[in-house]
């Protein structure tokens, strides 16, 4: 009977998942990793979860670059993509329908279902209850992207099965509606694949690129730090020097920890102190006070273009 391999498949993942939890209960980084989604929710913050988890949902089916630093590409993809979903969104609906309605697929319809609709109230859980905003991150969506996925196969096989003259929407045939979608498809792994859809917050690239166009002599690269995001913004940072091969400009990193114990601007002073000059600051994301050690320093007036995910200054220390 296939309850006895629902049931087998059932104890195996419990098994699998019992496996992990000595490695949970003893978990020497703490909640580190997971500070930066965390936080008190005031005004728009309490419904920005849902705009978050719309935007990951879509982009399951369908993302062009809508993230491309040219502003008639991001209109053009915007307006393909809206287009897009008006026209196949009741195709998979009738598709998901016709799986529940069939008693051969109602089952497994309903198992594959009941997984997507409990993993994401599991979501929403932790972001509301727990104050844990899985919602931020596209990318934690795959623990139940494969369900998708079979869910959607599933409804498509329905189009592409169905005779010819018993389905057209806007005049395309099943099969033709079926294969429209995997295009779609295909051009969305494209716009991953190069970097121009799911890109992060902050661009290292161009704010290495400004800095080798900007600094002539050694720079210090300080921020505040006080979760793991900014130790991935700086390793991006360094990371983009590796890849340029940027051994003529001398570049150092300062993450200045700021806390109720520990004052970032006294750090950065101290460091400042033991440099020698010429000197390039760049405060970067740095979020308290300026260090007098500063004053010695001119502040760059130049005209320089905004980096997604970098908010810096410039100051020329020359003595």
């Amino acid at each position: 009977p296939p309850w006895k391999r629902i049931y087998a498949v059932a104890i195996g993942t419990f098994i699998a998942g019992i496996v992990w939890i000595p490695a949970f209960l003893h978990n020497a980084y703490g909640d580190k990793l997971t500070d930066w989604i965390q936080g008190d929710r005031i005004g728009i913050a309490w419904i920005s979860p849902i705009f978050q988890a719309m935007a990951a949902w879509i982009t399951m089916i369908s993302l062009l670059p809508v993230e491309s630093p040219q502003s008639p590409v991001v209109i053009a993809s915007g307006l393909v993509m809206i287009i897009f979903f008006i026209w196949a969104i009741p195709i998979l609906f009738n598709g998901f329908r016709t799986q529940l309605e069939k008693p051969q697929s109602r089952m497994i319809t309903q198992v594959f279902a009941s997984v997507v609709v409990a993993a994401i109230a599991l979501f929403f859980c932790f972001t509301y209850f727990l104050g844990i905003d899985l919602t931020r991150g596209a990318r934690y969506n795959f623990v139940y992207f494969p369900a998708v996925v079979v869910l959607i196969g599933a409804s498509l096989a329905i189009s592409w099965n169905t005779l010819q003259a018993k389905i057209a929407r806007w005049g395309v045939t099943g099969k033709m509606s079926v294969i429209i979608i995997w295009v779609m498809g295909f051009l969305s792994a494209i716009t991953v694949v190069c970097n121009l859809g799911y890109q992060k917050y902050y661009r290292p690239d161009l704010f290495v690129e400004l800095i080798q166009n900007t600094s002539k002599v050694p720079v210090l690269i300080a921020t505040t730090q006080k979760t793991h995001v900014q130790i991935g913004e700086m390793m991006g940072v360094a990371r983009e020097f590796k890849f340029r091969n940027s051994f003529s400009l001398s570049a150092k990193f300062l993450l200045a920890h700021k806390d109720k114990k520990t004052n970032a601007s006294n750090t950065l002073q101290n460091v400042l102190k033991s440099l020698p000059r010429p000197l390039d600051l760049w405060l970067v994301n740095f979020h308290a006070a300026e260090p007098e050690a500063i004053k010695n320093c001119v502040s760059d007036t130049q005209n320089l273009p905004a980096v997604n995910g970098y908010k810096y200054k410039i100051y020329h220390c020359n003595s």
